[in-house]
């Protein structure tokens, strides 16, 4: 079965940081994951994960003051993923996240809009053919996340499953790969089975929410059972990552991922 992870960052934010890691070994899941590792303690993330059997889905790789496509901060995006491929094999994470632009709070920072759209693009490849080689020597997969553009993260440049896959395509490295948030993709475009069986090769790792609301499956208009079944059956052996915040409590939320979970049994 593939394995379930639980943002704590979005899931549980009620309760002390490391405290949400055997909240989570306790609800069931299987990993966690969380954005900036900046500001946490990586050996304790580490240590508390070897003691309850869990490990690191992802962490974010990129932070809000470097942007992606813009080739006048390569060098600095550069160094930074760099520290964070690190930061995360520290706690025993293979993944980490990037986007487009830089976010802040998770607003864009600069959404370009005086730059063309194209030579954005190739600023993104630019910095991505730079970063590569590092993410294949230490061992890491970079996996590049568009954004919907109309609810959460107003003037993001990536924003489709299919412009995020011509990039990883001319990129071409098996460590610079897709991250497919099914929330995000199902406001921009819908089709989410079409679209992972089209990008599938490229697909690393899922991020699960329902919409409207960004809450626990079945909360929405997204019939999860028939999504994720769908993408299991297409061969799919990533991890399904709950980066969502619960409707109404973190209980609740948790049995209903759970019955989605018994569902795909």
């Amino acid at each position: 079965m593939v394995p379930f992870s639980a943002n704590i960052e979005m899931l549980n934010d009620q309760e002390p940081f490391l405290e949400r890691i055997g909240k989570a070994k306790c609800s069931g899941f299987d990993a966690i994951e969380f954005w900036s590792w900046e500001n946490k303690d990586l050996v304790a993330i580490r240590e508390l994960c070897e003691e309850f059997g869990l490990f690191v889905s992802s962490i974010s790789g990129d932070g809000s003051d470097y942007s992606l496509c813009d080739d006048t901060q390569l060098k600095g995006y550069v160094d930074y993923a760099r520290a964070s491929f690190e930061a995360a094999k520290q706690v025993g994470s293979s993944i980490v996240v990037i986007h487009s632009n830089a976010l802040s709070d998770g607003k864009v920072v600069d959404s370009y809009s005086d730059i063309p759209i194209t030579r954005l693009y190739m600023n993104m490849v630019k910095t991505l053919l730079a970063l590569a080689p590092y993410a294949e020597k230490a061992g890491i997969t970079c996996v590049l996340e568009p954004l919907n553009r109309y609810i959460d993260h107003q003037g993001n440049l990536l924003h489709t499953l299919y412009d995020a896959a011509q990039v990883v395509e001319v990129v071409g490295s098996p460590n610079i790969a897709l991250l497919y948030d099914l929330y995000h993709m199902q406001i921009e475009s819908g089709n989410l089975c079409g679209n992972y069986d089209r990008f599938a090769a490229h697909v690393r790792h899922i991020h699960v929410a329902d919409y409207p609301g960004r809450h626990e499956p079945g909360t929405g208009e997204i019939q999860y059972d028939q999504v994720a079944s769908h993408i299991l059956k297409q061969g799919y052996s990533g991890v399904f990552a709950f980066e969502l915040s619960p409707s109404r409590t973190y209980e609740a939320a948790v049995r209903s991922i759970m019955n989605l979970r018994n569902t795909l049994l």
